[in-house]
């Protein structure tokens, strides 16, 4: 019973959220199409609540009125990026690439800018799935004002989301939030490194933009109007990567997963002629899978999440026919040529070592262990969690090669992370003065990837009782 626990928590929690989902998406669809009888910007509603229900669940109040004030001129900005590439496609495929760029760069200038970059990513990644977010026949007092409706979209989806979070969490549907954790600050450059230098946030920006740019290009070149998969695909496998492995992990999955979902979307596309209850209900449930499925495996999500968005396109008269069919081998090969896209660039532009990564979230975690062998108080133990959870977000690649290769020495990574977390679980409840000379010492290695493991060895050894 004890084992199964940590599965039926997270199995309640993702249950929660997926509901809490499902009805900020059905109210938002409801409200935009009462204020909007177009499907377009009901659509972009749709999208924009599937995404900010997880990034709205761990905000605070300040986090939730940045996102409040945010989100309307970011929505007006997307809007008018989604009219340019309908009609000046170039021109919006630019402005488009500068967005996500600068979603990435704003990360320079730390939590609020990574809080106003994130929300700036969402209604550039909902246009590809909703690229007329303005109504073409608005009525009533939005006549002479259509521009408003995209940001008002914007507000009527956080709205709903935020409120059922809070009214799901006032139930105990969804856990209370935790005191939110920020990983320590590090400066943009180093003293003494030139500023020609660039940082790992810069090189991230770079390779975004680039593989966005060949994205449309050969979107544009060779599929026509049908390019918004291979652009999607690049910024879902692209977007937060931590590293060469992360993307090829992610890649991989991505490409599993969204071809099962795309085999899958056939069938009720098939009969999609023209929006209506039974499709939407479809969607939901959908998005219901999808929500509950994320918590179970990227590959999963990617699965639930194109079956999502196909039928989202579908509701959108986006969904691909030819002959009465759906083009599914041309779904898939945009889907496989935005995979590579954005792995060769990860690979090959200025590559961002996942070795780099992982030690400087080992920094943060071993640091934050010895303080709680030091203080066993709520502090640490708040801190140590913040810091395993933000050394979780990178580790996937490398526990999921653990899973098939158990023995594996390489890569070395892999046996960081786990040793790491063996000696979290023996010394988070307190260590003998040994341990924390032998903790100390290891920290000190960081800089020397070849000593680092024996050093991590050492500690676990000495956790454990041995001399």
């Amino acid at each position: 019973m004890a084992a199964s626990a940590p599965m039926t928590t997270r199995l309640r929690r993702a249950l929660g959220t997926a509901l809490v989902t499902v009805l900020a998406m059905a109210l938002t669809l409801a409200s935009t199409l009462a204020l909007v009888p177009e499907i377009g910007p009901a659509v972009l509603g749709a999208m924009l609540c599937l995404t900010l229900s997880r990034s709205q669940l761990e905000k605070d109040a300040r986090g939730r009125i940045e996102a409040a004030i945010a989100l309307p001129v970011i929505g007006l900005v997307a809007a008018g990026v989604g009219v340019l590439l309908l009609q000046v496609r170039v021109v919006g495929a630019i402005v488009y690439v500068l967005g996500m760029t600068a979603s990435i760069l704003l990360r320079r200038f730390g939590p609020a800018g990574r809080r106003i970059g994130a929300l700036l990513a969402l209604p550039f990644i909902a246009l590809l799935v909703a690229p007329v977010p303005v109504p073409q026949h608005p009525s009533g007092a939005l006549a002479a004002v259509p521009w408003l409706v995209p940001p008002i979209v914007a507000l009527i989806a956080f709205a709903w989301v935020t409120l059922l979070q809070l009214a799901a969490r006032a139930v105990r549907m969804l856990p209370a939030r935790e005191r939110s954790w920020e990983r320590p600050a590090r400066p943009p450059r180093a003293p003494g490194v030139p500023w020609w230098r660039l940082t790992p946030t810069d090189r991230l920006a770079i390779q975004m933009g680039l593989s966005l740019a060949l994205a449309f290009a050969i979107g544009f070149l060779f599929f026509g109007d049908r390019w918004a998969w291979i652009v999607l695909t690049v910024v879902v496998v692209a977007i937060g990567n931590s590293g060469r492995a992360d993307v090829l992990y992610k890649g991989l999955q991505r490409l599993a997963g969204a071809a099962v979902g795309t085999l899958l979307a056939l069938v009720p596309l098939a009969f999609i002629v023209r929006p209506g209850v039974g499709s939407v209900v479809l969607l939901l449930v959908v998005v219901t899978v999808a929500v509950v499925a994320r918590e179970f495996g990227y590959i999963w999500w990617a699965l639930s999440f194109t079956l999502a968005l196909a039928l989202l396109q579908g509701l959108a008269g986006g969904a691909d026919r030819a002959s009465g069919a759906f083009l599914l081998g041309e779904r898939l090969e945009e889907i496989l040529l935005g995979a590579v896209l954005a792995l060769a660039v990860a690979w090959l532009v200025l590559p961002l070592r996942s070795e780099d990564t992982v030690r400087a979230r080992l920094v943060v975690v071993l640091a934050a262990l010895q303080e709680r062998m030091a203080t066993q108080d709520d502090a640490t133990a708040h801190q140590l969690r913040g810091a395993l959870a933000d050394l979780a977000r990178v580790s996937p690649p490398y526990d999921a090669w653990l899973r098939i290769a158990r023995r594996a020495r390489r890569p070395r990574a892999a046996r960081w992370i786990a040793t790491t977390r063996d000696c979290v679980e023996l010394g988070r409840d307190g260590a003998d003065p040994e341990a924390r000379k032998l903790l100390g010492a290891a920290r000190r290695t960081l800089r020397d990837p070849d000593a680092l493991q024996p050093a991590l060895d050492a500690v676990r050894a000495r956790l454990l009782g041995a001399p």
